[in-house]
């Protein structure tokens, strides 16, 4: 009596710990699982730092436009000037404004970055979340395929004892039983790895406590492929951000060609007198610099600016180049994956009516518990097949979205 008393209180803290476990558990809905991502990612976090970065730049160039004020104090003040200084650019022949708008288009070039990773982020999360759902299905069927093949191995065990079948039929069926249980465990690993994905993608640590939201409505839509490529060229930030770095890299050519001028400047100085200092105390000037040689730097500056100018224009064809093929086998996998919606929600169909069969024979008495739980792991197989093939409709959706660069 102990002994049953105690495994009834064991029996009830398992399943008060299982059911507290299923309450605690949240729904986790995609548009949710987004803001999460694009609240709690590092790597949108250090697109930001990098706008952050770039625009300080700006006001480091945008510095040299400004008084240059230095103060020079020596003790003791003999035949030496003490004092305080102050420079002001007149005029460069533009190399300082070009520096400004160099650095202002690495700005820009920065924000259309920081755009394109927030667009990897929601697409990450949209992948990771459907791979979720479609790992939860395939689990589910290779339960049923596991208990199919655990009352083949029964049965098998059975007519082997009563001489109806010989020892090798017994060991093909526990080698059936083998391979569907190694085939659940690898459905696990292979869910553990989508949920670890998609607690990546959202920036969280720690364990996965979500329930998500099945999403089996889809929409089949219409694209004009020629019409997609058009709408990427105009669309995508990675292509927007490169054109950025190319008026940036023409900025800095002129810039380092206007090194060969003279940069012209106004100074005023106030010297604190000192024992043996004959300078005035006060000047004021304009002033020109002429540069004279500086070991072939500027010829290199040059060359290094025409140099990264020819790169920019090569990395915006190659980018178009990238961009025309993500759109077609985007447009591509999308087709695929229609049409596999139609194929697979056919023969989950057959499945479905073989299994109201099979249970109505079952329940007159026509059809062994083995039928049944063949009708039932088909029917399961079939239906995480159409399951996977909308899941994977949808991811296609999603990477044309990103590949044309706006929702469809």
């Amino acid at each position: 009596m102990r002994v049953l008393f105690l495994l009834l209180i064991i029996s009830l803290s398992i399943l008060s710990t299982s059911s507290l476990a299923q309450e605690t558990a949240e729904t986790l809905t995609l548009d949710k699982a987004i803001e999460i991502a694009l609240e709690n990612n590092p790597s949108l976090e250090a697109s930001r730092a990098t706008v952050d970065v770039m625009k300080a730049r700006v006001q480091g160039a945008r510095s040299d436009l400004f008084p240059q004020i230095e103060s020079r104090f020596i003790y003791p003040f003999v035949g030496t000037e003490s004092g305080v200084s102050l420079d002001q650019l007149i005029w460069d022949f533009g190399q300082t404004s070009n520096i400004i708008k160099a650095t202002k288009a690495q700005v820009k070039s920065s924000e259309y970055d920081k755009k394109a990773s927030r667009e990897d982020i929601i697409l990450d999360t949209k992948v990771a979340y459907y791979t979720v759902l479609t790992q939860k299905r395939i689990v589910e069927a290779s339960e049923k395929r596991v208990i199919e093949n655990e009352r083949r191995l029964e049965q098998a065990e059975v007519f082997y004892k009563v001489g109806r079948i010989s020892k090798i039929e017994v060991t093909k069926a526990k080698l059936n039983l083998g391979n569907a249980r190694l085939n659940l465990m690898t459905a696990k690993s292979n869910l553990e790895k989508a949920k670890l994905q998609l607690s990546t993608a959202m920036g969280m640590l720690g364990d996965f406590n979500y329930e998500l939201e099945d999403m089996l409505e889809y929409i089949i839509i219409d694209v004009n492929p020629e019409q997609a490529i058009n709408k990427a060229f105009e669309q995508r930030p990675e292509l927007d951000s490169l054109e950025a770095k190319k008026v940036a890299m023409k900025a800095n050519l002129k810039a380092s060609k206007q090194e060969f001028y003279p940069t012209i400047f106004g100074r005023t100085a106030y010297r604190i007198k000192g024992e043996g200092a004959t300078q005035p105390g006060f000047i004021a000037g304009i002033g020109v610099q002429f540069p004279i040689f500086e070991g072939f730097s500027t010829l290199s500056d040059i060359n290094e600016a025409k140099a990264n100018l020819r790169r920019s224009q090569a990395d915006i064809e190659f980018m178009k180049g990238q961009i025309l093929s993500e759109v077609k086998q985007s447009y591509l996998n999308l087709r695929l994956s229609e049409e596999s919606i139609k194929v697979t929600e056919t023969s989950r169909t057959s499945a479905e009516e073989n299994l109201e069969l099979v249970r109505e024979r079952y329940r007159l008495g026509r059809a062994s518990a083995i039928e049944l739980a063949e009708a039932e792991a088909l029917y399961a197989s079939t239906n995480a097949d159409f399951l996977q093939a909308i899941y994977n409709y949808k991811i296609a959706v999603a990477q044309l979205e990103r590949a044309i660069g706006e929702e469809l």
